[in-house]
């Protein structure tokens, strides 16, 4: 039978140990919060290691790299719309160092949160640094206005690249 003393620094520890996993998970959560206190929806892929890169945009030095789930390739290649809860990754590359990841991200009745002369569909845009947390410097605005003039391709830029990409 452990002593009283073993007792209580065993209580000790998994006080720390508690308080540490909450600590953690509140990190982690941090900046998802952000990005639904700013009205923005969009949060980084937990499964973002099994997405495709259906396609590349070499400019230069600069370049952007296209990425989905095979799913949502298929969902694509039939002609179907994407279904809410898609989600859609383009890494941002600069100097030739990767330096961040936006993520659209379609949700259900997400476009009621903008006027109408803003909305597109039901897609929400996030920035994130290239660990996945939310950068608070998104340009987030600017991809939702660019974006406003791709209606006939449900508000996407890449619908042809995911079309024609061949495993």
């Amino acid at each position: 039978m452990p002593s009283i003393k073993h007792r209580s620094v065993r209580s000790k520890l998994a006080g720390i140990i508690c308080l540490f996993i909450a600590i953690a998970s509140t990190s982690l959560m941090a900046g998802q919060a952000f990005a639904q206190a700013t009205g923005n929806r969009a949060t980084f892929p937990k499964d973002f290691k099994e997405y495709v890169l259906y396609g590349t945009y070499d400019r230069g030095s600069s370049k952007e790299e296209a990425f989905a789930t095979a799913e949502t390739i298929a969902i694509a290649k039939s002609g179907k719309p994407l279904p809410p809860g898609t989600q859609l990754v383009l890494g941002i590359w600069t100097d030739y160092k990767l330096v961040s990841y936006f993520v659209m991200e379609k949700g259900v009745d997400w476009g009621l949160a903008s006027s109408e002369d803003e909305r597109t569909g039901d897609w929400h845009f996030q920035q994130f640094d290239t660990n996945g947390q939310v950068k608070r410097e998104a340009i987030a605005d600017r991809c939702q206005s660019c974006h406003g003039g791709q209606a006939q391709n449900d508000f996407m830029f890449t619908t042809d690249r995911m079309r024609a990409y061949l495993p």
